[in-house]
């Protein structure tokens, strides 16, 4: 699999602040923000679902991935979707680290993808966590 994956009972809006919140704790930051939904009723005129990607990053990850290979930058930020289901429940997608830089041929990255990809997975258990708590 390539991302994982939580299931919110919450509005959209507090989705974003739990994501943002969770990611936070992490040590990762949201750098962009993309409204997906803004974006199609402005360009195509279509109405679509409430529908936003998140760029998160961690600074050390970012800087430890480019020290090794100065092209990772392509594949930065970790994305992070937040969308509304039709079902009206909130889902987040956050993209496994693992699968996003699986394409650098170089023995030293493993480490720091392990790293960033415990990151991202405690960043979404967080989500898990407050979702017992609510």
């Amino acid at each position: 699999m390539y991302h994982f994956t939580q299931v919110l009972n919450t509005s959209f809006e507090e989705a974003i602040a739990q994501v943002t919140a969770a990611l936070k704790q992490e040590g990762l930051g949201v750098l962009t923000e993309i409204d997906v939904q803004a974006a199609f009723k402005k360009k195509l005129d279509v109405d679509y679902r409430p529908y936003k990607i998140l760029g998160a990053c961690h600074p050390q990850v970012a800087y430890q991935m480019l020290d090794i290979d100065d092209k990772a930058g392509v594949l930065y930020p970790c994305n992070v979707v937040v969308q509304e289901r039709i079902d009206g429940k909130i889902e987040v997608s956050a993209i496994d680290p693992q699968a996003m830089f699986q394409v650098i041929e170089n023995s030293e990255t493993q480490q720091v993808i392990d790293y960033a990809r415990e990151r991202i997975q405690a960043a979404m258990d967080h989500l898990k966590e407050a979702e017992l708590v609510s």
